[in-house]
This record gives structure tokens, sequence and C-alpha cells, in this order.
């Protein structure tokens, strides 16, 4: 699929971890893959809000071309390993049992660079004059991209009730969501890719 024909990438999953994973998705009878390239890996991490295009600038030069493109196989790698483990527990509530997927994790979480530093309140929309503590994971080189991603899964797994997160119900759609909805009935990745079709569909079967 060229990337004339594919469309912008669907961030329907409420959850920058599960928007990681709907990178490669079938929304409408044809699958598109939206990281085919290490260009398309950054420029994905900026629209989903994951990095900014600051932090990656530097990525984009022809000097770090090699290490983006190992990068991208890690980054892909993982995706598949967290699509295995969405697939095993989403649904249903998330019990601390085995999982070979969360021991993957902590091996590259580990691995992170990582540091606290405090800023003035107000830079994130706090009221009054005071401080801030916040986490930094700063992106050295293309492999931290990987690490980067971990700690969007790793927030999922610590803040999701996975009996929220779902596969849309679309007729051979494979996005997932996190169904935040005030009563939790959420079908569909959106109404305006699988709602409606369904719609449509139960239009015609009635008449």
């Amino acid at each position: 699929m060229t990337q004339a024909n594919r469309p912008a990438p669907f961030l329907v999953g409420e959850s920058p971890a599960l928007d990681f994973l709907n990178t490669v998705a079938k929304p409408r009878s044809v699958q598109f893959e939206w990281l085919e390239t290490g260009a398309d890996l950054l420029d994905w991490l900026v629209l989903a809000g994951v990095a900014t295009e600051v932090e990656l600038a530097a990525f984009r030069t022809p000097d770090c071309a090699r290490a983006l493109d190992a990068a991208l196989l890690d980054v892909l790698k993982l995706r598949e390993q967290f699509r295995a483990f969405i697939n095993d527990v989403h649904g249903k509530e998330l019990f601390a049992s085995e999982h070979s997927f969360v021991s993957s994790l902590n091996d590259i979480l580990r691995n992170g660079y990582q540091y606290w530093e405090i800023v003035p309140a107000e830079n994130f929309g706090k009221r009054g004059r005071g401080y801030h503590k916040r986490e930094v994971h700063p992106l050295r080189s293309p492999a931290d991209l990987r690490v980067r991603l971990s700690f969007s899964i790793a927030a999922l797994i610590d803040e999701a009730d996975f009996r929220y997160v779902r596969k849309c119900e679309g007729q051979g759609c494979t996005l997932f969501f996190l169904d935040v909805s005030k009563n939790h009935k959420r079908r569909w990745c959106s109404m305006e890719v699988c709602g409606n079709r369904a719609k449509a569909a139960t239009f015609r079967k009635r008449s």
C-alpha cells in the first residue's frame, strides 16, 4: 500500500499504547501499515503525542539513518509482542499472573535512561507559583524510541481497567481501544469508520 493511498493513522485508542498497536490495522477491509519506514515512525510519534519534533529532529539526519532502521525493527517486534499480550488479556480483569511480555517489557524499561527534575508548576497548568516534579525519559539515540513506547505501554498496564480494553466489533476491523465512555457501551473504533457501516448494514437488512 503506497503512502498516497494510505489514510491518516487512526488515533482512536484513547491510549498512546493502543494507538501504537493500531499502527498496523485493517479498518476498511484493507490492511494498512503506518510504520513502513523510520521516517514513518518519527512522524507517528509526533502525531500521537509520544514525542516532540524538537526531540526527534536529530534522528532525521542521514547520520542516524542506519540506527533509525534498526530501531524501527525493534519497535515493530515490540508492537507484535504487545499485540499477543493484548489479544490474551483484553476484555477481562488483569491479574498479576505470569506474562512473558511483562518480563520483556521490564527488561526494556530497566535499560532505559531516565531522571527526575523540578520545574515550575505553571508549566503543567497547575495553579500557584510552586514547583512540580516530572520524570524525564530523554531520547539520546533512535534506540530510545522503543523505551519511550515501552513507558506508554507500562502506563496502560498500570492505569487501565482491562475489562474495557476492547477490539472494534466492526466486521473484519482489527483496531483496539480503551472504552472510557460513561456507561462503557462503546462498540466501534469510531462511528465514522465502523459504526456508520454497521448502521447502514442493519438498515439494509431491515429494508
